[in-house]
């Protein structure tokens, strides 16, 4: 099975694990904090999680390309069967766990694509008042 980290600058990850376990709340999914004084170093974190890999697949989600997190994840991941994806959101996280078995590099693009089309400005509804029936219905 394809393993699943998460590793972002200071608490992001471990703010999104407190997330996930709302959806997902038996998913294996290893998260690992950059710059956090009561964890390892990132490095020690990464070397432990490829180590752990035993030839199985993963995939590392990080929080901004080309940002030292992901340099790290990639210098780390070299030579393992490992895909990246930098810049995240959350439904694009929950559809990847939730789809592991299937990813293929074009669906992880489609993916990437419909989590995208998950960003949008919402507008605010007008001064009128609203019944929670009305507004979910």
């Amino acid at each position: 099975m394809t393993k699943i980290a998460i590793a972002t600058h200071g608490k992001f990850a471990k703010g999104l694990k407190s997330t996930l376990e709302l959806f997902i709340p038996n998913e294996t999914i290893t998260y690992l904090s950059a710059y956090v004084e009561e964890e390892p170093s990132i490095d020690d974190q990464l070397q432990q999680f490829f180590g752990s890999l035993n030839g199985e697949a993963a995939i590392v989600f990080t929080d901004l390309f080309g940002g030292s997190v992901n340099q790290k994840v990639l210098l780390e991941s070299v030579g393992k069967e490992v895909q990246i994806i930098a810049g995240f959101n959350l439904s694009l996280v929950l559809e990847v766990i939730l789809n592991r078995d299937q990813l293929t590099e074009e669906r992880l693009k489609q993916l990437i694509a419909s989590a995208r089309e998950a960003m949008q400005i919402v507008a605010p509804l007008p001064n009128k008042e609203v019944s929670e029936e009305e507004f979910f219905a």
